[in-house]
């Protein structure tokens, strides 16, 4: 997705981020507290005293509220672009990060390995995902000892499985026959054997 629009997420997000440092720095010039809506400026006017003559108090206040409502507007236009900079730069990260994760499971899906879930899959960086097949497999066997190991703790795994389930099975598949076989359970679908009921 990034590569079809050439946009970074992260040239929004320091946008957004840029915009709101100058806005923050154009509050410090005001009063804080109006100074992030734009205002304060208009305090900065001379009394008549101060300013020695009236036209030049009356121009210097003019200024000052001109000022004033200008960087209010500019604040304000600026708290829109940071806060629509942030918000597409948000979004734009999470359909992008949707499409990356929907690629994956289609390859996944092809050629990867079928036991994964969408998350286990999400997870995987693309070369684990592009490896992760069988014929990768067969041409770069792992003979490790870890490798190993986790092959025998899982063939004893299935094994136990299969002795818990053989006799429930035999069980099931002899009910509709007129065979007895001695020492098996009653028939039963729903046995929750196998943690959460029928399968």
């Amino acid at each position: 997705m990034t590569d079809r629009l050439d946009v970074d997420p992260q040239v929004l997000a320091a946008a957004a981020d840029g915009i709101t440092r100058t806005i923050d720095s154009m509050s410090q010039i005001g009063i804080s507290e109006s100074g992030t809506l734009g205002r304060g400026f208009s305090l900065l006017a001379l009394s008549p005293l101060e300013a020695g003559r009236m036209s030049v108090q009356r121009s210097m206040e003019g200024f000052a509220e001109r000022w004033e409502w200008g960087v209010r507007a500019l604040v304000q236009a600026g708290n829109a672009i940071a806060e629509a900079l942030g918000l597409a730069a948000g979004r734009y990260h999470v359909m992008d990060q949707h499409g990356e994760d929907a690629l994956k499971n289609i390859v996944n899906d092809v050629i990867g390995n079928p036991h994964l879930s969408d998350d286990e899959v999400s997870a995987q960086s693309w070369s684990e995902t592009l490896a992760n097949n069988p014929y990768n497999m067969v041409a770069h066997p792992d003979f490790s000892a870890d490798s190993a190991a986790a092959a025998s703790e899982q063939i004893r795994q299935n094994d136990a499985t299969l002795a818990e389930l053989t006799p429930q099975a035999l069980a099931n598949l002899t009910a509709a026959s007129q065979v007895d076989i001695p020492g098996l359970p009653d028939a039963g679908w729903d046995t929750g054997m196998l943690g959460g009921g029928q399968r």
